[in-house]
């Protein structure tokens, strides 16, 4: 019984922060894994829906024209980054350096794709904040 108690008393406890950070990341990045994967996998009738529902908004015109691996190259970096949140959700450092690499490819992909048609500011404000804030956590992961 005291062997037990010692056990659960060495496992070191996540921060509060780092737990709300990891299931943020969860459902946004969960959330582009299962779209990216349904754009990519329905590719030709997802593009004509999209024609359809975005013909008045030139701000989102360039999606139109995003090939099939732009899809595919987004469903793995999404992925990857639910990954590296699963990592450090289980407190392993090299969860932040998976998560902050896989975001920072994901910042550079439309513009490899689009070029200047983007506007990645709010996307380079919140991958910054998101990774200043898993940094703070990294003096608690192994």
């Amino acid at each position: 019984m005291e062997e037990q108690q010692n056990i659960t008393e060495s496992k070191p406890k996540r921060p509060q922060l780092l737990t709300i950070l990891c299931i943020l990341t969860f459902i946004g990045s969960g959330l582009g894994v299962f779209g990216f994967l349904m754009v990519a996998l329905n590719y030709e009738n997802t593009m004509e829906i999209m024609r359809n529902v975005y013909a008045n908004m030139p701000e989102a015109a360039f999606l139109l024209n995003a090939p099939r691996d732009f899809f595919l190259i987004s469903f793995v970096l999404s992925a990857s980054s639910v990954l590296g949140a699963i990592m450090m959700w289980n407190l392993r450092k090299i969860g932040f350096h998976l998560y902050t690499s896989s975001q920072l490819i994901y910042l550079v992909v439309p513009l490899i794709y689009f070029g200047g048609e983007t506007n990645p500011i709010m996307n380079i404000i919140l991958t910054a904040l998101f990774v200043y804030l898993y940094a703070r956590n990294l003096q608690f992961m192994r």
